[in-house]
């Protein structure tokens, strides 16, 4: 294995080293860089950046630790976007290892990984172990890493001077939605990593229904951003079929869209509005419920998602005879009797089996004069983010090691996700694989989303939104206002505490 390792890299590096000399000889007047071993002619090595290598950079074969659960939400191995051991023939897995050997020959390193536990049990193991003081791990990886940040546990990556937040192969939407200040950042995901985008809202459509029903694929709508929540409404509402004559909507009628409670965020986060926002300082977290348009805006959405004729919410209690909600939800999706489906990127691979054709789109905007399409995504279950625990012994080494995974991951990792596996081997359309692109581009995160589920409980704040979408909207206003002390104090906790944090 070690034979055929080298020798894949050194075909790597000949096919690629000759289109990278001369822009790199170019380069080294501003910085010295090493030569380039992985061109492709699809790109120009002048168009393209690459991170800066010190001349003489060598690691002595470190074993760089990556700290990871068995398993992600999705099923996948948790650590697969960052390890795998050797090439399978699975596009994903191969790119992943082609990109790691490309980088262990540059630095002359060795990615080794630690595996503990499914991914809801790796944070409390992690906090255990950085609490004590131990160096077991050089890197964290997977979900639930504001835990650990809150917790004073993670080194704060703009203090790392080998990690350049600044540069397009990190996740700038995450870094400008999460850091405190603009200057406390405590996780991220970029390029390197693929499990992150599984965690993207999308919504699935069923084209059979829209065929039969002659309804327009609402694609060129996405196309001239006039796909809008009006438009959505318009297709849902009264769109509910009673096909048994039961006289009530179960799991074996039509409906326009199968979701849960927490579509309420979906549809607000695709409408530019969070339930808590950074102030224009980006220092204090501000709650948005005081403002008008986000009373308006989770007004209207929670009047169509309570109409229970039209919208099945799995953990609603519409299924109330049957034990498990989400699985009527699931028959009704897998019996291809819902106009749209909310889901996540993850949730893609999932319909391989179905015998009806979907298409993907992102959840529609507040109305046509929002310039963006926004997408929901979290760093929870579904999304993964990588973090340095604060008992690392060499931070610097492992930024450069991260900043070069990541500035080498843009035409190997991306395109694998993207080109191969999404469109070709999951997407049943060259109009889905478009939407696709548009979803990776409209990432939005919350503070309040990241954090409730971190530490901080926001009083409950978000279990409000739920309530309304049980229940309506009735109730909505006063209950946030009857929680408005115990959310100020829990801000008031949670600015202290970053306050504290180097």
């Amino acid at each position: 294995m070690q034979l055929y390792k080298k020798f894949l890299i050194g075909i790597l590096i000949i096919c690629f080293l000759f289109p990278a000399c001369s822009s790199n000889e170019a380069n080294n007047n501003n910085n010295q860089n090493v030569n380039d071993p992985n061109e492709t002619d699809s790109v120009k090595d002048t168009e393209r950046e690459r991170p800066v290598i010190p001349v003489g950079t060598n690691y002595g074969g470190y074993e760089l630790r990556i700290l990871a659960p068995e398993n992600h939400i999705s099923g996948i191995s948790a650590y697969g976007d960052l390890y795998v051991e050797e090439e399978v023939g699975e596009t994903l897995n191969d790119a992943v290892f082609r990109r790691n050997m490309i980088v262990e020959e540059l630095l002359n390193f060795k990615i080794t990984a630690i595996i503990k536990g499914v991914w809801y049990e790796l944070a409390a193991y992690a906090q255990k172990s950085i609490q004590a003081g131990d160096d077991d791990f050089d890197v964290v990886y997977g979900a639930y890493q504001p835990t650990l940040a809150y917790n004073g546990c993670l080194v704060n990556l703009f203090n790392v001077n080998n990690i350049d937040l600044s540069k397009p192969w990190w996740n700038q939407r995450l870094i400008e939605d999460l850091s405190y200040k603009q200057n406390k950042l405590y996780y991220i995901n970029g390029d390197l990593t693929f499990l992150d985008k599984y965690g993207i809202a999308c919504l699935l459509f069923n084209k059979q229904l829209f065929d039969d029903y002659g309804i327009e694929y609402p694609y060129e709508q996405v196309r001239q951003g006039r796909w809008t929540f009006d438009e959505f409404t318009k297709l849902v509402k009264g769109f509910g079929t009673d096909l048994n004559g039961e006289d009530k909507m179960n799991e074996h009628d039509l409906w326009g869209l199968t979701g849960n409670v927490a579509e309420i965020f979906r549809f607000m986060y695709g409408s530019n509005e969070r339930i808590m926002s950074f102030s224009e300082n980006n220092t204090i977290p501000t709650l948005n419920y005081f403002n008008e348009r986000h009373i308006n805006i989770v007004s209207k959405i929670v009047d169509v998602l309570s109409d229970r004729a039209n919208i099945l919410i799995a953990d609603s209690g519409q299924l109330s005879h049957l034990s498990d909600g989400y699985a009527g939800g699931d028959f009704v999706n897998r019996s291809g009797r819902t106009l749209l489906i909310s889901g996540m990127v993850g949730s893609i691979p999932d319909m391989r089996a179905v015998e009806y054709d979907f298409g993907i789109i992102p959840f529609p905007k507040s109305d046509a004069a929002q310039q963006n399409y926004y997408s929901m995504v979290s760093t929870y279950g579904w999304g993964t983010a990588l973090s340095i625990p604060t008992t690392n012994i060499n931070v610097e080494r492992t930024g450069l090691i991260l900043e070069v995974m990541s500035g080498y991951s843009t035409d190997i990792i991306i395109p694998a996700l993207i080109d191969v596996s999404l469109k070709s081997k999951y997407v049943r359309d060259e109009e889905s694989a478009e939407m696709l692109e548009i979803l990776l581009k409209s990432t939005f995160y919350d503070v309040s989303n990241e954090y409730a589920w971190g530490q901080v409980v926001w009083s409950g704040l978000m279990g409000i939104y739920y309530e309304a979408v049980k229940n309506g909207f009735g109730k909505f206003v006063s209950s946030m206002e009857a929680q408005l002390n115990k959310v100020e104090a829990d801000t008031e906790k949670w600015i202290a505490a970053f306050e504290e944090l180097n």
